[in-house]
């Protein structure tokens, strides 16, 4: 086992950078045509995921599992390779007996690599999905599932090529096209110094403020996980010296693990990369991609005001001190355009118009230009080729995961659609609530949470996508804001109890007790929880006024408000510790904000900011020592 591992050490990396290089190629010139280049993508991706689990496992059996699937995967994709042009010829319709084999065994490896690499609870969802598919025919009506053979399932599920269904469906072409590009260059943007600006940035503005260490972890780890796209991977990052900077100022190890694990998932909804969830959006719903950054822009401004206000309110509280080190403000100027130039590349090239896979070649393009230029004339800022190496050969593991993701969502969406799922949810939902809006919604966003248990966000968005936003757009929410809704509460999954995964992880990190650190988290990033019904009610924060200038300019003071007098009313804390009546009056304040927004009644508007400057101007006064406490 150990001279096979020396082999798959040396194998590993230049399969890997194979697999980047043929992706960066196919964005130029047709290598082959596009099922082809489906299967050669899953294929490649299946290779690098289980080589990097045979190296990295600790156990036999985990060696040896990795080594079946690897095996498996070579057989399969050769076989569909090879039997490719009979396939889309002749046997679409009436398929060998040896594709349905083929299609088996896809389906199995894909529910194994997943469970070994992300869990259980994708693979669950989709063997519930396949097993409804297959007996749903034995239920009764209305959860009936038509009598359709076997042969003719398993294909829809598998290897159906051509027809945009199954494991190499439409869900595998967005990976093979674009997605995998743009994990990738959050990947290359990380090796050749990316990560140096953005953890310099978050320490050059954690040494200016009192809530030093915590603003590292905000910035720092905002602006990399809209790049890296993934909460738990994030927080393992930058928690790993984040969550002690901040214990050591003074906040428990409970505080310090939620402002981790809320900065890490709040970098998905910061644009322009998103994650490279934005991508998916795009290509899945027709919308531009520059829209959807557009609509964006408030929404993570107020999410990252709210954790913000949660940080400072908390660090005066507890009256913590800045220990950050400090940073020059020249060095993080001149580390600067290994960040700029590439994001501004991609973002002018989207606002042109160009496709998805040529930006994504020219962003890559252009950082490692960029890098190594920096390299050369700076020597503080020389990266070793080792590190590259490294670094390329991480992100292109994890763009490689992604896919085998989507190889298996491609199942369970086949399963939903074919079983009629896709139709009777949304139809399920409206019955249950009545046709009233506010009920769906809420039921809406109960789902998409639950179906964001546990899986990375590209999935959780697609599972969301597919179950959960045909129901709001039947009751006639516009597609966009329908998309948002169900996207931005799958990802709160990540941070809401009982399964809040990113919450365990930075627990364990901070050596905090989960529950607490969950909840917490909770207080901190309370207004991704609100944000997804204000595109609904109050559509002006994902830039889609319904009405004139001012009304909408109340609506975004509004929701500030609301969101400012909840976290004082939460922290219990403004300039000084609040009074049970000054503590209601500001979440009395927020209540009638929400009601402002939700009725669009105007005079909640005006109640809830008059009673706001009542609550703020107390507050000063006692602050300027003008009035004092009555137990004071």
């Amino acid at each position: 086992m150990k001279i096979v591992n020396k082999v798959i050490a040396v194998v590993l990396p230049i399969v890997a950078i194979a697999m980047a290089v043929y992706q960066m190629l196919y964005t130029q010139m047709l290598i082959q045509d596009p099922d082809g280049h489906v299967i050669t993508h899953l294929g490649l991706a299946l290779v690098v995921v289980f080589l990097s689990l045979m190296l990295s496992a600790e156990r036999k059996s985990r060696w040896y599992i990795g080594l079946a699937l690897f095996l498996l995967s070579v057989a399969v994709t050769g076989y569909l390779m090879i039997e490719l042009d009979e396939i889309l010829e002749y046997r679409t319709s009436i398929p060998a007996p040896s594709d349905l084999v083929a299609g088996t065994l896809i389906i199995i490896i894909l529910i194994a690599g997943n469970w070994v690499i992300f869990g259980r609870s994708f693979p669950i969802v989709c063997m519930v999905a396949v097993v409804y598919l297959i007996f749903g025919r034995y239920l009764p009506p209305p959860f009936t599932v038509p009598d359709i053979s076997y042969s003719r399932l398993l294909m829809w599920m598998s290897v159906e090529l051509g027809t945009g269904k199954g494991v190499y469906g439409e869900i595998l072409e967005l990976s093979a096209n674009y997605l995998f590009l743009f994990i990738f260059f959050g990947g290359v943007l990380d090796a050749f110094g990316g990560t140096r600006f953005i953890i310099g940035l978050g320490r050059w503005v954690g040494s200016k403020m009192r809530a030093g260490p915590a603003m590292v972890a905000l910035i720092g780890s905002s602006l990399l996980g809209t790049v890296t796209g993934s909460t738990v991977a994030n927080i393992t990052i930058t928690g790993s010296f984040t969550i002690p900077m901040m214990k050591k100022s003074g906040y428990t190890p409970e505080q310090a693990g939620a402002i981790e694990t809320v900065s890490s998932n709040g970098g998905q909804i910061i644009p322009p990369i998103m994650g490279a969830t934005a991508f998916l959006m795009a290509s899945y719903t027709n919308i531009p991609y520059i829209e959807i950054v557009k609509a964006a822009i408030i929404p993570a401004l107020l999410y990252v005001g709210c954790v913000f206000l949660y940080i400072t309110l908390t660090a005066y509280k507890m009256e913590i001190r800045p220990i950050v080190d400090k940073v020059s403000g020249k060095q993080v100027l001149l580390d600067s355009p290994i960040f700029f130039f590439p994001l501004s590349v991609l973002v002018y090239l989207l606002a042109k118009g160009y496709t998805l896979p040529y930006v994504g070649f020219w962003s890559i393009i252009t950082t490692v230009a960029v890098g190594t230029v920096t390299g050369l004339v700076r020597k503080d800022a020389r990266l070793s080729i080792r590190h590259i190496l490294r670094d390329v050969v991480k992100s292109t593991n994890t763009a490689c995961a992604v896919a085998m993701i989507c190889g298996l969502l491609g199942v369970v969406v086949s399963a939903i659609v074919s079983s009629g799922l896709g139709i009777k949810l949304p139809l399920a939902i409206e019955d249950l609530s009545n046709g009233i809006l506010a009920v769906a919604l809420f039921i809406t966003m109960v789902s998409s949470i639950i179906l964001g248990i546990g899986v990375p966000t590209p999935a959780a968005y697609m599972l969301v996508a597919v179950g959960a936003v045909p129901s709001l757009l039947n009751m006639g929410v516009p597609l966009l804001a329908a998309h948002l809704y169900c996207f931005y509460f799958a990802i709160c999954s990540h941070i809401t109890p009982p399964v809040a995964v990113g919450a365990l992880v930075a627990a364990q990190i901070a050596g905090a007790d989960y529950w607490k650190t969950a909840w917490e988290a909770v207080k901190a990033a309370f207004a991704k929880y609100l944000l997804p019904l204000f595109f609904i009610y109050a559509p002006v924060t994902i830039l889609r006024p319904e009405a004139g200038f001012w009304f909408s300019a109340l609506q975004l003071i509004t929701i500030l408000v609301v969101i400012a007098t909840l976290q004082i009313g939460i922290s219990n804390y403004c300039f000084n510790y609040l009074k049970q009546p000054e503590r209601v009056g500001f979440i009395l304040s927020s209540i009638l904000g929400l009601f402002a927004i939700l009725t669009k009644v105007t005079i909640f508007f005006y109640a809830g900011f008059g009673l706001f400057v009542v609550c703020m101007g107390w507050q000063i006064l006692l602050k300027t020592g003008r009035l004092k406490h009555a137990s004071q």
